[in-house]
């Protein structure tokens, strides 16, 4: 059987995809993946039209067209459908990935079905029916519209042995790059770096139910189908690295792209590390949430050349993680975790969520004090405004509360990964991106906290807290940045580092 699978996303990783790819091309069918890639991070459905033609033709042949989407690429995944409809194709087009799972009614407007949740198993269910001409509307995990109705089937059990699935595929003679406004084989070089910076999934489902997270709607659509946290053996992920690394020798670095790749326990944290180092030994980059944090992983993980550890904050506010985000996180913890980091000198990266409607001014001062108090030496900031992604439960509050109507707007028309948007940003979500870049270079503590006392202070923020403070705060940043990047650092920094890196060598 003939299978296309469309990547929405700008960027072409589309992991959950290429494992369905796997699977499909292992039970014998013919699959042909196409990435819509853009230039930069957009939701914007800004495909040239020539493009869309040659995607419409290139499917002309295919018995089943799969599309993966998440929120902020459903206006991508539903152009692509609507112009797939109106060039006369018929073939059934199903979505898959987070947005179908928890806005499955949404999808179903545009999509004929949609795949809930992991989607290996369902997809081999459905070729094999359609294959066979069978009725496939009874098969767990998919949704259907027919005639005017919907169909909703329960979830399956979820797969325990990860094992057992074969590696993502990255046959790239099957695979094709949208470039402009046409597409090309995947290559190495088109691939934008995903076969230098190899991305690898080492577990699947996360224990912490998040109120922002979509974790936290696929464990409720899981419930009673078996552990949600599943991870793979040590040999199985060290094996995938090896084999792709025999076939692509430009990979010079791994990122484990799990939600926790640190809920393993010490031992078995320790084997991975020992594995790694014997047989990898490349950069490495990972993710990790502060509760699972101990120093005898991290003094493991110290072995190996890390290159980054992720880490979510969130917000240094007791209330606002507890009550807000439903983050069982200690500030203690948080604190444990980050000195654990810094003691054992591993590049760190922190997140922050702002433009919380849910969040008193109060909570927002606590998290400027505990920047200024617990950051320690310079790391990677990143601060993204809070978005309210269906089937979450803040998106279910916001809902309730009249913060948005039927969805939020902003989850749908911004990457996540897109510049935060500062002018969009309440006064003291201002001042915790400024707070943050003090403590990063080195400002004394005691003076970032004189600075939130006198910013907080009800006089002057009479005077500042305008609707003019954004666009100059955004104003001096910009201008900021770029005296930094193009004046100071190429005629100062940057000889002195190359004279320091000489001078060891």
């Amino acid at each position: 059987m003939r299978i296309a699978l469309v990547a929405t996303y700008t960027y072409p990783l589309a992991l959950g995809l290429r494992y369905i790819s796997a699977c499909l091309k292992n039970a014998g069918h013919d699959v042909e993946m196409f990435f819509m890639c853009s230039k930069r991070e957009t939701a914007e459905a800004n495909f040239p039209p020539a493009l869309v033609a040659e995607l419409t033709e290139r499917l002309r042949e295919s018995h089943l067209i799969g599309m993966s989407l998440m929120t902020n690429t459903f206006q991508r995944a539903s152009v692509l459908t609507r112009a797939i409809r109106a060039s006369g194709l018929k073939t059934p087009i199903v979505w898959g990935g987070p947005h179908a799972t928890t806005a499955n009614d949404e999808s179903l407007e545009v999509a004929d079905i949609v795949c809930r949740g992991e989607g290996e198993q369902a997809a081999l269910e459905l070729a094999s029916a359609l294959e066979a001409g069978k009725d496939p509307t009874g098969i767990s995990g998919l949704d259907f519209r027919r005639n005017g109705r919907t169909i909703h089937n329960p979830m399956p059990r979820l797969h325990e042995e990860l094992d057992r699935f074969p590696f993502p595929d990255y046959d790239l003679s099957t695979h094709f790059v949208a470039m402009g406004d046409h597409f090309e084989r995947a290559a190495p070089e088109n691939m934008r770096g995903l076969l230098q910076r190899y991305r690898i999934e080492t577990t699947r489902g996360c224990p912490f139910p998040c109120a922002f997270c979509t974790n936290a709607a696929m464990m409720r659509l899981y419930k009673g189908k078996g552990p949600w946290v599943r991870r793979r053996s040590t040999e199985n992920i060290i094996q995938e690295i090896e084999s792709v690394r025999a076939r692509f020798p430009t990979i010079d670095a791994v990122n484990i792209v799990d939600d926790l790749f640190f809920i393993r326990g010490e031992a078995e944290m320790d084997e991975f590390c020992r594995a790694y180092e014997a047989r990898v030994n490349l950069p490495l980059e990972l993710d990790a949430f502060p509760n699972t944090i101990t120093e005898a992983k991290v003094r493991s993980l110290a072995r190996l050349p890390i290159a980054l550890v992720s880490m979510g904050i969130q917000s240094g506010s007791p209330h606002t993680l507890k009550h807000i985000y439903n983050r069982s996180t200690p500030i203690d913890k948080i604190v444990r975790a980050m000195n654990t980091l810094a003691d054992h000198k591993l590049r760190a990266e922190y997140h922050y969520l702002v433009n919380n409607p849910f969040e008193s001014d109060e909570n927002r001062i606590e998290t400027l004090r505990f920047i200024a108090s617990h950051h320690r030496g310079p790391a990677i900031l990143r601060v993204f405004p809070l978005q309210f992604y269906p089937g979450t439960p803040l998106y279910d509050r916001a809902r309730a509360e009249g913060v948005i109507g039927d969805r939020h707007e902003s989850a749908y028309k911004f990457t996540y990964t897109s510049k935060v948007r500062i002018l969009d940003s309440c006064y003291l979500d201002i001042w915790l991106r400024i707070v943050l870049n003090l403590t990063n270079r080195g400002v004394p503590r005691f003076a970032v906290h004189g600075l939130i006392t006198a910013v907080t202070c009800a006089p002057v923020r009479w005077v500042l807290d305008r609707k003019w403070f954004a666009p100059l705060a955004y104003g001096l940043y910009s201008v900021g940045r770029f005296i930094a990047r193009k004046l100071i650092y190429p005629a100062f920094i940057g000889p002195l580092k190359y004279l320091h890196r000489k001078r060891r060598r």
